[in-house]
């Protein structure tokens, strides 16, 4: 019965958990690595997957306690992430306008910090309730609406910057 639980709870969440890794570890590498020891030790635990409210947020749980113990470990490899490639050169005028307004975007959220970062990919990226969110975070559900509030304003006024001077700071 718990590998049918597995089956039916924790696969369709893998995606899941490898965006929100990827989110923190920034490599995918790491991302996969880490999601597959989440799910090795989500396996060796099925047995637990029935008296789970919410196996999805138990999952995206175990892969941010990961995430943070594979950073802790290796705090020193992440200094040295490469770049993302850039994309094809031959852009037109408006392909140019949109990275330039995504590597905008990235740059803001990834300088926010690390709850703010966490609340905000789990609310528009994995588009997550504010419960679950508030389950995997150990936060109330008024930390996680006053984080994302904050963490939207911040995002809105800085582009609204960007967009008018051309200025991030």
């Amino acid at each position: 019965m718990s590998k049918e639980l597995f089956d039916i709870h924790i696969i369709p969440v893998q995606n899941k958990m490898y965006r929100y890794a990827l989110s923190i570890l920034k490599t995918p590498d790491n991302a996969h690595d880490v999601v597959q020891e989440c799910l090795m030790k989500i396996w060796k635990k099925r047995h637990m997957i029935a008296t789970i409210d919410n196996p999805e947020s138990w999952a995206m749980r175990i892969t941010r306690n990961q995430c943070y113990d594979w950073v802790k470990v290796n705090r020193f490899s992440l200094l040295n992430v490469p770049p993302l490639e850039q994309a094809d050169t031959q852009q037109t005028d408006e392909g140019l306008l949109i990275s330039d307004r995504q590597r905008w975007l990235s740059r803001i959220i990834n300088e926010l910090p690390p709850k703010h970062r966490e609340v905000f990919h789990l609310r528009e990226v994995e588009e997550l309730s504010y419960q679950e969110i508030a389950d995997i975070l150990s936060l109330t559900l008024s930390e996680v609406k006053i984080s994302l509030f904050r963490t939207r304003v911040k995002i809105k006024d800085l582009i609204t910057k960007i967009d008018a001077y051309g200025l991030a700071n």
